[in-house]
């Protein structure tokens, strides 16, 4: 019995064997298959020759547009509305009607002011036209009832105006608090106007970059909703006084544009492109692979992509400065490199 348990021991073990070399067998074929196919079959890939030229660094300051003029308009008397002359998110020229108030009644109120002035204004003139029988009291009790009607019809004068209430400058509607036939109180806000013909952009610096900026200077403004469109600015503000942070506003002046039209409330940055080194050596952005801790790049010699590792510089929204890993006119790969690895032929596009 102890024989025939031996036996069976023997035959697991040599089939065990022979499971363990077939499989390690197999996986010797699979690494040698992959092994000829990245040596073997080139990677096509796009190329850049690194060259010595100034390079320059972006400095960007993120901030948020906001409208150069905007106000809310409120009723400044008792009314009823009778014409609506805006909607919501219309445009409206200085002048323009925004509401009509009910004044039937202010207008009767007028007419009565206007014959208790001209009976005042004729009482006067006869008293003091009197050669006899007239006292100064009476000709100052005149004149002062001559002055309350006066004011009276002025006033009225100008509560009629006020029911009229119009656009004190062009822009856009872009909140509207009444509908027709609603009656609004005095201080009751009417709408909201506000005219994005130009903008600020409103950023916060360090104390540091104070020097970028003077009053009045350009400044060139970038978004990330018209990529490569640049437009201009100016310096309106410049705050004398820091914040918590040791921060200091700065407020941008910009002419909105027609074809990229910018709207309060989106990102902008201001941006400065300043030379650092006129020795720079640098390589596309889309060249660099690895992390910050450690950067590399394939450099292709022979038609074989070779991984180095580099030291980075500064950056702007092209170009990486390169401290030390390449010398000019080594060429790296800018593309294609997802396909990669050390060691691998390549094929540059044309």
């Amino acid at each position: 019995m102890k024989k025939l348990n031996l036996i069976i021991i023997v035959v697991v073990l040599l089939v065990l064997f022979l499971i363990v070399w077939a499989l390690k067998a197999n996986q010797k074929d699979v690494q040698s298959n992959i092994y000829h196919k990245d040596l073997n079959s080139a990677a096509t890939v796009q190329v850049d020759t690194v060259k010595t030229s100034e390079f320059t660094e972006s400095v960007c300051y993120l901030g948020t547009f906001s409208p150069q003029r905007e106000v809310t308009i409120s009723s400044q008397t008792l009314g009823k509305v009778i014409k609506v002359g805006v909607e919501e998110g219309s445009h409206v020229v200085a002048g323009a009607l925004i509401v009509q108030l009910d004044i039937d009644v202010l207008k009767a109120q007028l007419n009565s002011a206007k014959a208790s002035y001209d009976n005042a204004s004729i009482t006067l003139k006869r008293l003091e036209e009197a050669k006899d029988g007239v006292t100064q009291m009476q000709i100052d009790n005149a004149r002062t009832q001559l002055l309350s009607a006066k004011y009276q019809l002025d006033l009225l004068k100008k509560q009629i105006s006020m029911g009229t209430i119009k656009a004190p400058f062009s822009g856009i509607i872009t909140l509207k608090n009444f509908d027709l036939g609603a009656v609004v109180s005095p201080g009751t806000p009417i709408v909201e106007l506000t005219d994005i013909s130009r903008l600020k952009l409103e950023i916060n610096i360090p104390e540091k970059d104070l020097f970028r900026f003077i009053k009045g200077q350009k400044v060139a403004i970038a978004t990330d909703v018209y990529p490569g469109v640049t437009f201009e600015g100016r310096t309106l503000f410049i705050s004398s006084k820091a914040d918590a942070s040791h921060n200091y506003a700065i407020k941008i002046l910009i002419q909105n544009s027609t074809k990229n039209p910018l709207k309060a409330g989106m990102y902008g940055r201001a941006f400065f492109d300043e030379t650092i080194s006129e020795s720079s050596i640098s390589i596309p952005r889309s060249a660099l692979i690895g992390s910050t801790k450690k950067p590399q790049v394939f450099v292709v010699k022979n038609r074989v992509a070779h991984l180095r590792d580099i030291q980075i510089g500064m950056s702007n929204d092209t170009h990486i400065q390169i401290l030390e890993g390449l010398k000019e006119n080594e060429i790296v790969v800018k593309g294609g490199i997802v396909n990669l690895s050390d060691g691998v032929k390549v094929r540059i596009a044309q």
